[in-house]
């Protein structure tokens, strides 16, 4: 199959697989950084210690894509501002809707994290065993 070339010389698969590498190496780049804890995670740990609460490791996985969501907003936003210089008006067609796409999934992402929070905040209450007949 051939492959579409625009003006630039950028085919529309290496397009297209521009924000999937990025979210990749976000990826690759957020594992590596869990094996050192960031300052921001060594204050919060430090924090919970002083208040007589130990960290959690799933605390510590929802502050970590809270905080790989902000990444991801901040490239989207770039991404966003850059459309504007292209030339291509196909090209540009496409990147927005790439970041539009984005858009959604990163507040999808970031209800899912609240959602996840709120659930751990609220209390279990115990189950009454059932009564036998």
């Amino acid at each position: 199959m051939a492959a579409v070339i625009n003006k630039a010389g950028v085919s529309m698969r290496q397009l297209i697989s521009l924000p999937i590498l990025i979210l990749a190496l976000m990826v690759q780049s957020s594992l590596a950084q869990r094996g050192t804890p960031s300052p921001q995670a060594d204050a919060g740990a430090s924090a919970m210690q002083a208040a007589g609460q130990p960290p959690s490791p799933g605390n510590d996985a929802l502050a970590q894509m809270r905080d790989d969501l902000n990444k991801l907003d901040s490239l989207n936003t770039n991404m966003s501002a850059e459309i504007e210089f292209l030339r291509d008006q196909n090209l540009q067609i496409l990147l927005r809707t790439n970041v539009q796409m984005w858009r959604i999934m990163i507040q999808d992402l970031r209800r899912q994290v609240e959602q996840e929070e709120q659930r751990r905040a609220t209390p279990v209450k115990p189950v009454a065993p059932a009564k036998g007949r």
